[in-house]
């Protein structure tokens, strides 16, 4: 049984937004930049989650990153957030060198979809509760989960296709237009503002995440040396083989869910949620892909993908050793046209986000 997100009802149209900060050195500044932004979006947005880069378990003086995952049931809400004196009198004044930026994506339910293994909600699924099916553990499973939700946004007959493709893939007479992922791209700061308005049609942002809630000893072991390896070798594939699969940006993080959640949240900027609390620990990959059709392609070739979800399904499944467990895995997935989003990056490094796709020129948008 899998739970996915209960979208009955009306059109809704979401307001699902990522806001980052780089801090290579957290200064006082940079501890006050991330401090107003996040106070900023609490005092609006109905959950905000609060995510650092990933340590790989090395030891750091302090997070060298902080991203927000922001959501909006109502996207007109977030509009007059935008909109506001607040927000925009912090933003507009964003130093040219801040390494401030954001990722707004404007969704119908018809584009959206979560699904999580265990009754727990995150992300949108908060605000809209969770229902249970049996829709799972088949390739092409998140396609028939969007066609499930129709509304007046989206084309029923639309394949989410898009029109780029990589040199990996381009064939001889190919018509698409050929999009280079693989860049490389220099540690430097772009001083100033990059702003993206239009992205190529159908590019499909994912959000996957992994809790481990008060394991027992058994369960640890089995995810820590059976599940483990093959999780880790399917992340730095994706983020490794870009042109292979499609992935336009893959980034990692952790963070954790408030441990008393019926207390107002507040964040230190300089604790490293890579550490053990009481909080229940949670990782999470934040990836764009060309479409869903490159998604789905690479999670059927890559071996070791393949092996774990049929570890997971064995260990975790009716009859599995760990069926009654308490690791919690979450995804959920937007579908994007050419204008559902609003991007900008202020003084952040090359390579931030989807900020390379401003060479892009507009035919091939």
């Amino acid at each position: 049984m899998v739970w996915l997100a209960n979208l009955q009802g009306p059109a809704f149209l979401f307001t699902y937004a990522l806001f980052g900060v780089q801090h290579d050195e957290l200064t006082d500044d940079k501890k006050r930049t991330v401090l107003t932004l996040f106070n900023l979006l609490s005092d609006s947005a109905d959950r905000v989650d609060h995510l650092q880069d990933e340590s790989h378990e090395t030891p750091r003086k302090s997070p060298r990153s902080t991203t927000f995952v922001a959501y909006w049931k109502d996207s007109g809400k977030y509009d007059d957030w935008r909109n506001g004196n607040a927000f925009r009198e912090f933003w507009d004044n964003l130093p040219d060198d801040a390494g401030v930026w954001r990722e707004v994506m404007t969704v119908p339910k018809s584009r959206y979809m979560f699904a999580a293994s265990q009754y727990e909600t995150s992300g949108f699924a908060t605000m809209l509760g969770l229902k249970d099916s049996s829709d799972e553990g088949y390739w092409g499973v998140y396609r028939h989960r969007l066609h499930d939700n129709p509304d007046r946004y989206t084309d029923p007959a639309d394949t989410f296709t898009t029109n780029l493709v990589t040199p990996t893939r381009a064939k001889p007479g190919n018509r698409n237009s050929v999009v280079d992922l693989e860049r490389a791209f220099a540690n430097e700061i772009r001083p100033g503002r990059v702003k993206l308005t239009t992205v190529p049609d159908n590019l499909c942002f994912c959000r996957e995440g992994q809790r481990r809630p008060n394991l027992d000893k058994e369960e640890l072991e089995t995810w820590l040396e059976v599940l483990g390896p093959f999780a880790k070798s399917w992340m730095n594939h994706l983020d490794t083989a870009r042109n292979n699969n499609g992935v336009v940006s893959f980034t990692m993080h952790v963070g954790h869910e408030n441990a008393n959640p019926s207390q107002k949240k507040e964040i230190d900027p300089s604790e490293d949620l890579s550490l053990p609390t009481e909080a229940t620990a949670e990782a999470n990959q934040l990836m764009y892909f060309l479409d869903l059709a490159h998604f789905e392609r690479a999670g059927r070739s890559f071996k070791d993908h393949i092996k774990l979800r049929q570890k997971t399904f064995e260990l975790y499944g009716q009859d599995g050793k760990h069926s009654n467990g308490k690791l919690s895995l979450f995804v959920e997935l937007c579908v994007l046209k050419s204008g559902d989003l609003d991007a900008e990056y202020v003084g952040c490094k090359e390579g931030t986000g989807l900020m390379f796709l401003e060479d892009l020129p507009s035919s091939k948008l």
